[in-house]
């Protein structure tokens, strides 16, 4: 094992948080009354989300479009509300976050646009706790993982080198284009095995 990383950044979805998609579509559903694999459909599998992710839409054009491709009216809380309930905190990783956090810069890189940003304090409080101000979204790098671009553009963000940030995220693609930009990376599975991960970085207090 290398020397210990000065930076850590961690993703949110499927790390920080275990992601119940299934229960986002079912609450949006029956906010709206359309059918989940219809949301599905329409707002995920068509790609206007991934577009939203990558910066083509300010919060009120990605809220607005939301609504007019279901045809229906939802408020921002509402949305804000299907994304909440679908999140899960994995309190082990967190509180590992917070340990790291006495040893090393950390912050947060997650494939998400605006509408999410703009409230993640109201949303999930611990975010800002552990992250502060060094919270990040792909939109603001008008780009998404696993794009090696969106890593070089953070790295800069944070005036830090590849060979001193370690990366942590459940996606494998992702870890790729982590590692293709020169990043330390780990591939998330379980809390164990990031324990010890860490551990061996001396990262833990």
């Amino acid at each position: 094992m290398s020397k210990r990383p000065t930076t850590v950044v961690f993703d949110m979805d499927d790390v920080l948080y275990r992601y119940h998609f299934h229960k986002r579509l079912a609450c949006l559903s029956e906010m709206t009354g359309v059918a989940p694999e219809t949301i599905n459909e329409v707002i995920w599998e068509q790609g206007f989300d991934e577009d939203g992710d990558r910066g083509r839409y300010t919060a009120e054009e990605y809220h607005r479009l939301f609504c007019k491709k279901l045809g229906v009216s939802l408020s921002k809380q509402q949305w804000l509300e299907a994304r909440a309930i679908s999140m899960e905190p994995d309190e082990q990783v967190l509180i590992m976050a917070r340990q790291v956090k006495e040893r090393a810069t950390v912050a947060l890189l997650t494939n998400n646009g605006p509408l999410l940003k703009e409230s993640i304090g109201d949303v999930f409080p611990e975010i800002v706790e552990i992250f502060g101000k060094r919270v990040y979204f792909s939109y603001e790098f008008a780009t998404a993982k696993p794009d090696p671009r969106v890593f070089v553009r953070l790295l800069d963000r944070l005036q830090v080198g590849p060979q001193e940030t370690l990366f942590i995220d459940d996606t494998e693609a992702y870890i790729a284009g982590a590692a293709e930009a020169g990043l330390l990376t780990h591939h998330f599975r379980e809390a164990s095995e990031l324990r010890l991960v860490l551990d061996a970085y001396s990262l833990l207090t």
